[in-house]
């Protein structure tokens, strides 16, 4: 969340097996919360990895919640329960995807994108 305005924005990066920048994404997040905003950055990083043709994917997250929420599932009645369900849809598509934790040293480029799409005024 940035600044005192509890925004949380959300932001990702698709590189190729170089480490190439290929696409970037960012937003603000419908909700406050910094963990649904982690929850979107997946959702919408798959969603653009879909769409351009990519079906060979490693997925990394600086949020071990999030991550642990996709692997083991929710309960139904979890607050992010239809987000986590959306996420495991995405994964059971016809493509290889690997969803893994990495700290967020490691994801600098990705911490700046969800900072700026914290300061953006509408909520996608």
């Amino acid at each position: 969340m940035l600044g005192s305005t509890q925004t949380a924005g959300f932001g990702g990066l698709l590189r190729n097996n170089f480490g190439t920048f290929l696409k970037g994404f960012y937003g603000v997040a419908s909700q406050s919360s910094v963990l649904y905003a982690e929850i979107m950055t997946i959702i919408h990083g798959l969603e653009l990895s879909w769409a351009n043709g990519f079906r060979n994917i490693a997925c990394y997250s600086d949020s071990l919640q999030a991550v642990s929420l996709i692997r083991d599932g929710v309960s139904a009645f979890h607050q992010y329960a239809n987000e986590i369900q959306k996420i495991r849809q995405l994964l059971s598509r016809d493509w290889n995807v690997v969803i893994n934790h990495t700290f967020r040293e490691g994801n600098a480029c990705a911490d700046f994108l969800a900072k700026m799409g914290a300061s953006m005024n509408l909520p996608l």
